[in-house]
């Protein structure tokens, strides 16, 4: 499904998952090709950055597009092959996203690209961080302007070092003591937020100042001008 999903995109021929040894494989164990490369954070060749850029764009397709997505992408997971491919290792975790998660989630990042930051609390109601009762208190004036805030400080490039953490855990803490609990974590994200985490990770191996909001703004950019759905 894989190969086949990415046969359709410009991705095709630079990144690749194992063949399935179907007779081989069971409900409990995935059986593939063995494949020699190297793990893509350890390698020391000149095209690990458009590699990382590769695989980003791989997962964005994969979220936004496919709907099909690999969740285990540990650095051990991703490995740089010997003609400069990109393999993805294991997938025997795997997520499905629905069509309409989808479109939300492209217009999420298409405000976060923009700086549209007053139009990220009606994302987080639509993409379930937000508990029940609690839609119109994300969108007060105060509310709206602690997200911006953190947004803002995760817009700047360089990961976690670069955010004023216990700025922002005041500024979260100052709105649950006056609005009550505004954000949960919907189930489904915890395996997209590890996918990315990761992705950040290797991202800012190769590069301290790495961006991984800036990361997605070709695709996204795309997918907003070729997108046949009317939203």
């Amino acid at each position: 499904q894989f190969m086949a999903d990415m046969a359709k995109t410009p991705l095709a021929g630079v990144v690749f998952a194992p063949p399935v040894y179907k007779n081989m494989s069971t409900g409990r164990v995935l059986v593939t090709q063995w494949i020699d490369g190297e793990r893509l954070e350890k390698s020391g060749a000149d095209d690990v950055a458009s590699l990382c850029s590769v695989a980003m764009n791989c997962y964005l397709t994969m979220m936004l597009e496919s709907g099909t997505m690999h969740c285990d992408p540990h650095p051990g997971n991703l490995l740089r092959s010997p003609d400069g491919r990109l393999c993805i290792l294991d997938w025997g975790l795997v997520q499905t996203i629905n069509p309409d998660l989808r479109l939300t989630f492209i217009e999420h990042i298409a405000h976060l690209t923009s700086k549209d930051y007053e139009k990220v609390p009606a994302d987080l109601i639509k993409l379930g961080f937000v508990p029940e009762g609690k839609e119109a208190e994300i969108q007060d004036r105060e509310a709206v302007d602690v997200v911006a805030s953190v947004y803002a400080q995760m817009m700047v490039g360089g990961g976690a070092a670069n955010i004023d953490v216990n700025r922002v855990l005041t500024e979260l803490q100052d709105l649950t003591d006056t609005y009550g609990q505004l954000f949960q974590l919907p189930p489904y994200f915890a395996y997209i937020a590890r996918a990315f985490s990761t992705l950040e990770g290797i991202g800012l191996g190769n590069d301290p100042s790495y961006n991984i909001v800036d990361e997605c703004l070709p695709y996204i950019s795309q997918r907003l001008l070729t997108d046949p759905d009317p939203r």
